[in-house]
Formats: structure tokens, C-alpha cells, sequence
């Protein structure tokens, strides 16, 4: 009994050993795929994107690209020329907000600008996707699309189904009568007459994500109900 749990023992030993110097393999290699375009940094002590300008009044932050190359440089000016309204409001629900995320040789940044129009709290969706394994270039949807290997179709089959499962769940919690409004009348609703109209590609951790509002109704208190999430759509 003593050999068999000995050999037991030193099996999940091993194991361990194994599945530690994984860890540390996989931890190097994605250290260095992070590290590998530092030098592409205007500011090598800062992040590849970070907050350039804010404010307190109404939770404001814009984003700063610290990445080296022209098209960084016209959407960086582009950001300024957009955010500078939002950035300058007193009022709280205008506001402009942004994240960013590398996946090795992809940095993806979305600006998410918000505000009231017409009792709808508004979202608007900005995306910008660099290669940096291209002098920084900025990535067209087609390109983007081209590193899943999807197209638009599979894309609005996808975006269909997560709408399908967002009514289905807005009726289960009572937002949605189904009886008075149906799918294609939550469409209308929601102001969708294409899921992939005015869709902005992202990229976060090598995934492929849309981000897509709809019309969020306040008269009904709907901002409680839905988050910035809710726009956003992984794509599989």
C-alpha cells in the first residue's frame, strides 16, 4: 500500500511540475510577444493608450494612441476633434468614455460617447485597429474581418441570434410585452434595420468584437436596465 501511494505521490508530482513549467513557458512567451513593439511607443514609459485629457464634471476621459506612425497620428486628431464637445459638457449624460486592448501584434481602441437626444439615452461607437506589425496601419473592416476569416454574413447571422437572445431575455424581465411587440417590431423599436449597419469592429484578446447601439428609451427607465455591454457583441 505504502509503494502504491508513493507512486501515487510522485505521479501528481510530475503533474505538478509539468503544469507549473507550462505556466512559466506560456507566461515568457506571451511577456515578449507584449514587449516585441515597446519600441513602436512615442513614450516608452507610458501605455499604448492612455488618458490625455478628462474631466471630473461628467466623467470624461479621452484617449491618447502613444504608438509612432501617420495613421495613429490622424486618428489621434480625429479623437480630439470628435471628443471635444463631450469632453467640455456640463452635462452629465454627455459624456465620452474609450478602451483599449492588445492582442500581440493588434491594439484596438473604441471611444464610447453617450448623451441624452430626445428622451433616448444615445450611445455612439467609434472603433480604430492597428497592426503593429505594419508600421501601425489602421485596419479597414475588410481587413479585420480577413484575420477570423469571417464575412459580413456570418457576422449578421451571429449578430441576429445574440439580438434573438437580448428580446427573449428583455420579455422574461418584463421590459417586452411579446404580446404587444414582436420581434420585428423590437427591431423597429430598438431602431435596427440591419445588425451589421454602422457596426464597429474591435479586437479584444484575439476575439472578434462589434460594438452596435440601439435606441435605449429613458421615459421608461431603460438606462437601468442596459449597460455599455449590451452593445457589445462577441463575435465566435
Amino acid at each position: 500500500m505504502k509503494n502504491k501511494k508513493f507512486d501515487f505521490d510522485k505521479r501528481l508530482l510530475i503533474i505538478l511540475i509539468v503544469v507549473i513549467v507550462l505556466f512559466v513557458v506560456l507566461q515568457t512567451v506571451n511577456t515578449k510577444s507584449q514587449n516585441k513593439y515597446v519600441s513602436m511607443k512615442q513614450d516608452e514609459t507610458k501605455k499604448y493608450v492612455y488618458t490625455k485629457y478628462q474631466s471630473t464634471v461628467n466623467n470624461a476621459y479621452v484617449p491618447f494612441i502613444n504608438i509612432v506612425g501617420t495613421d495613429v497620428n490622424n486618428v489621434n486628431n480625429e479623437i480630439v476633434n470628435d471628443a471635444t464637445n463631450y469632453l467640455a459638457s456640463t452635462d452629465k449624460n454627455k459624456t465620452v468614455t474609450y478602451y483599449y486592448n492588445q492582442s500581440n501584434n493588434i491594439v484596438s481602441v473604441v471611444l464610447i460617447y453617450r448623451e441624452m437626444i430626445d428622451s433616448k439615452l444615445t450611445y455612439k461607437y467609434k472603433t480604430y485597429v492597428f497592426d503593429l506589425s505594419n508600421n501601425a496601419k489602421k485596419l479597414s473592416d475588410s481587413e479585420i474581418l480577413k484575420i477570423f476569416n469571417f464575412d459580413t454574413d456570418y457576422v449578421n447571422k451571429k449578430m441576429a441570434s445574440i439580438m434573438k437572445n437580448k428580446y427573449a431575455d428583455e420579455v422574461n424581465n418584463g421590459i417586452i410585452d411579446k404580446n404587444e411587440c414582436d420581434y420585428s417590431c423590437y427591431l423597429k423599436l430598438r431602431g435596427i434595420s440591419n445588425y451589421t449597419d454602422n457596426a464597429n469592429y474591435y479586437i479584444e484578446d484575439s476575439r472578434l468584437v462589434v460594438y452596435k447601439a440601439f435606441d435605449v428609451y429613458s421615459q421608461y427607465e431603460e438606462e437601468k436596465y442596459f449597460t455599455r455591454d449590451d452593445f457589445k457583441f462577441y463575435i465566435n
